[in-house]
């Protein structure tokens, strides 16, 4: 997902339905689509407000538990339609399922003897309702689709359902907030496993016909991202034929299944909209391609439900091209804001609101001239929870009564529905704030000014100014924010200067030190073939050219395969990476799991998206895999210092390193190879310390500040030893046995820095502070101001996101002065006076 679309309060799934049934009426009229004539006995056309005869809604974002959204959309064509209500269907709801389910009803309708020769419609209307801290999760969209006999895009053939009794996502009554009860994992299992039956059951009806080989487009509900998408696509490729080679795979996936995520990547997931959206993302982008040609679609709510069918494209639907679409209608209003603008955090917030009026659109800067004159937008929740709606909002005036059937504005007075007079703030020349002929003259006269703006704020960051920055070549206001242009030449190409790139990987396996280099295949991918070592599991980012400041590496830390790739840049202070591992997991279908040893081919495709994905090597894996790994043990006694461990040639797995307790205590934990993705540590609670009967965690689950400690007095030493059984690479213990005692060294106190500069010591770089005589002092790189830091003395102290530090009696925090510190200089110098 690249960008990602939410409203404010003002908007919610009644208004989007309302909206896109006003706009599909009134193209239907523009456009002259309304050939209900043809259905007719008497061969007449009917009014484009009374050519409905089915409306079905779908939708997971419910607003009341027995009310549909269909009553307010019926609103429309009583006011319309002289009355009309002769319309058939309710709202259908079952998660991500609900606008399928609406779907299926109008195309059942229609193919039935109950059909009346009217259209059928179907609405999908859903916003996405993930808080703002997970913003990557925020999608809205609604689509009416039009259902008729001879539609360009029928049904084709066959389908198949799987609906089953699963608590993997569920949305009790009552519960505390607008999300769902959800386990994530498992709700990706219930999807695959929904995939598999929907794909064999229409295989078994297709008479064991192969569908992806007599399929052209591949289309997967995608209520969990690109990922989930393309695990779901694998999974049928390997329902066809397990041995299908990678090339033949990548073949399937550009051909198949990418012309389906067009618009995700610009909306985002947003529930039952889903399967719609893709279907025209295909329809957008292979335009007069798929004429003749079938696609698949699978389709998916949590809970569970599912569904498989076939579209065949008869004819060209009616849709603009893609590129069209986005220049003349999808950017068209967009309000671009940055992802820390919290607008849709105060749609979220309107859960189990009543008497309630929107704010959130002015008080985030933006005016009535934001709203869009042909969209419903509410206007307030009344002490009842009754919900109005006017199409403009607050940027239109009252309602044209003169062209609206009298039944409907005698409700109106009977139920006291306030219409858009009881607000106030009535636009000045009573239509509009601004006259719609006005808009559409300038939207013709800039618009493709209006597309410039919308680059340049996706692609420049207005509020930095720094020295040495390229000159400002053009400043301008848009959507409320300084857009500032500067000159930085042309973008980086995938090409050097000096001759055609390379890719390098950088790994566990060589403990994130030596760059291994990747082989370029003839389609421009680099892979490079990796085994799976002693711990299940290996890390890994990429480079570009052999450069450390040029690094690729995913958005989220141990992400898996198929997610965001971010760079190249010179990374951040923790260092984020891919993680491909073997263990069994819900959210792996299995294609990956693998034990110690298991070969595995990872592939990087650049470009302006890039492209991360392995996969396991069919091959024989080796009965058992040694551990040639080196330890270290990290303890109080030495500020955390790495001390080498002496492996036990009497006994294999086991590496053994001396301790002498010190005025600073026994407390530790271990690396492997150096390497601090390869923490070993006590499987405690966070604010205890391990001992001889703790076991031990997971290696590489980080543990920060989990530590084991021996109780113990000055002087004692002990013998601590570390065993991972050969047989079992997982089984790891540690033990210790005193030794002797022997008079203790004096231990001189060490002072290190950690901060903001340095993930407050997380990323295990506390910067230690040198004495220079009368005082302690380091120099950082200052990114931004103001900058908190602190000075810990002997790496004891327990601070927030610190590790792997502990409050002791002799622990001191001192208070340190910032000087000469300039932002993005480079030249911070900290400094503290020697304690007493």
């Amino acid at each position: 997902m690249i960008e990602a679309r939410y409203p404010t309060d003002d908007e919610d799934p009644v208004s989007f339905a309302m909206t896109v049934t006003h706009r599909l009426m009134d193209r239907m009229e523009k456009e002259g689509f309304n050939e209900t004539w043809r259905y007719m006995p008497d061969g007449n056309r009917l009014p484009v407000w009374n050519s409905v005869g089915r409306l079905d809604i779908g939708s997971e974002s419910l607003i009341d538990r027995s009310k549909s959204m269909k009553a307010y959309v019926m609103d429309l064509f009583e006011r319309y339609g002289s009355g009309e209500g002769n319309i058939e269907g309710v709202d259908m709801y079952n998660a991500c399922y609900g606008g399928q389910a609406a779907g299926l009803c109008a195309q059942n309708w229609v193919e039935s003897d109950r059909w009346d020769g009217r259209y059928a419609v179907a609405i999908a209307t859903d916003i996405s309702d993930a808080p703002h801290e997970v913003i990557f999760a925020v999608g809205a969209a609604c689509t009416a689709a039009l259902y008729y006999p001879d539609a360009p895009l029928p049904h084709h053939s066959h389908r198949a359902s799987c609906i089953l009794h699963r608590f993997d996502f569920f949305k009790p009554v009552g519960w505390f907030h607008m999300g769902p009860v959800v386990d994530g994992k498992y709700s990706i299992d219930a999807y695959m496993n929904c995939v598999d039956a929907c794909y064999q059951t229409l295989k078994h009806k297709m008479n064991g016909r192969p569908l992806l080989s007599i399929t052209d487009y591949n289309v997967f509900h995608t209520g969990g991202g690109y990922h989930v998408v393309k695990k779901a696509f694998e999974r049928c490729i390997r329902a066809e034929d397990p041995k299908t080679k990678a090339d033949i795979r990548e073949k399937y996936v550009q051909e198949k299944l990418l012309p389906s995520v067009n618009l995700l990547k610009i909306i985002g997931p947003c529930h039952t909209v889903s399967s719609f959206l893709n279907i025209s993302s295909v329809v957008m982008t292979k335009w007069e391609e798929a004429l003749g040609k079938i696609l698949l679609v699978f389709t998916y709510g949590s809970g569970c439900a599912s569904s498989m069918y076939q579209l065949r494209f008869d004819d060209i639907a009616w849709f603009d091209p893609l590129a069209v679409w986005k220049v003349k209608w999808f950017y068209r209003s967009a309000i671009h804001v940055s992802p820390e603008l919290k607008m849709h955090q105060v749609y979220i917030d309107t859960w189990m609101k009543f008497d309630y009026r929107p704010y959130g659109r002015i008080s985030f800067g933006f005016g009535y001239d934001s709203y869009e004159l042909d969209a419903y937008y509410l206007l307030e929740i009344d002490p009842w929870g009754r919900r109005f709606y006017h199409r403009g909002g607050m940027r239109t005036g009252a309602m044209n009564r003169k062209i609206m059937n009298a039944t409907a504005l005698n409700y109106d007075k009977v139920e006291g529905r306030h219409t858009r007079e009881h607000f106030g703030h009535m636009p000045p020349n009573g239509e509009a704030w601004e006259k719609q002929e006005n808009k559409e003259e300038k939207a013709a006269r800039s618009l493709e000014d209006k597309w410039r703006e919308i680059e340049q704020e996706m692609t420049f960051e207005p509020e930095v100014d720094m020295s040495g920055q390229p000159a400002v070549v053009a400043e301008q206001k848009a959507h409320g924010r300084t857009v500032v242009v500067r000159e930085v030449g042309a973008p980086d190409e995938d090409d050097d200067e000096e001759g055609e790139t390379s890719y390098q990987i950088v790994g566990t396996w060589t403990a994130m030190r030596e760059p291994q280099e990747m082989t370029k295949t003839s389609t421009g991918t680099f892979t490079y073939e990796v085994s799976l070592g002693p711990n299940g599991w290996e890390q890994f980012y990429l480079l570009r050219s052999n450069s450390w400041s040029k690094k690729i590496y995913p958005a989220v830390h141990k992400s898996t395969k198929d997610m965001p790739c971010v760079g190249p840049h010179k990374g951040r202070e923790r260092q984020m990476c891919w993680q491909l591992t073997g263990r069994p997991s819900w959210d792996l279908p299995g294609e990956d799991e693998g034990p110690s040893g298991s070969r595995y081919l990872i592939s990087f495709t650049p470009g302006q998206v890039k492209r991360l994905t392995w996969e396991k090597l069919e091959e024989e894996v080796p009965g058992s895999v040694s551990d040639s790994g080196t330890y270290q043990i990290l303890g109080s006694w030495a500020c955390f210092d790495p001390q080498e461990m002496t492996p036990d040639p009497a006994r294999p797995g086991v590496h053994t390193a001396e301790v002498q307790c010190t005025r600073l205590g026994l407390m530790f934990h271990f690396l492997r190879n150096l390497d601090y993705c390869q923490n070993i540590a006590p499987q405690v609670e966070n604010k205890d310390f391990g001992n001889l009967y703790s076991g031990v965690a997971p290696i590489g689950q980080q543990n920060a500040g989990r530590l084991w400690k021996i109780e113990s007095e000055e002087g004692e030493v002990y013998r601590v030893e570390l065993h991972r059984d050969p047989g079992d690479l997982s089984d790891i213990r540690v033990t210790w046995e005193k030794v002797g005692s022997r008079p203790s060294q004096a231990v001189e106190d060490r002072y290190f820095l950690v901060g903001s500069f340095n993930r407050w010591g997380y990323a295990f770089e506390p910067l230690e502070l040198r004495s220079t005589g009368s005082k302690f002092q380091a120099q950082v790189t200052v990114q931004s101001l103001p900058l908190k830091f602190q000075i810990i003395q002997n790496m004891m102290e327990e601070t927030s996101g610190c590790t792997p530090m502990r409050r002791t009696a002799a622990a001191r925090t001192t208070t340190c002065v910032a000087r000469s510190c300039k932002a993005g200089s480079g030249a911070g110098a900290l400094e503290a006076p020697l304690p007493p």
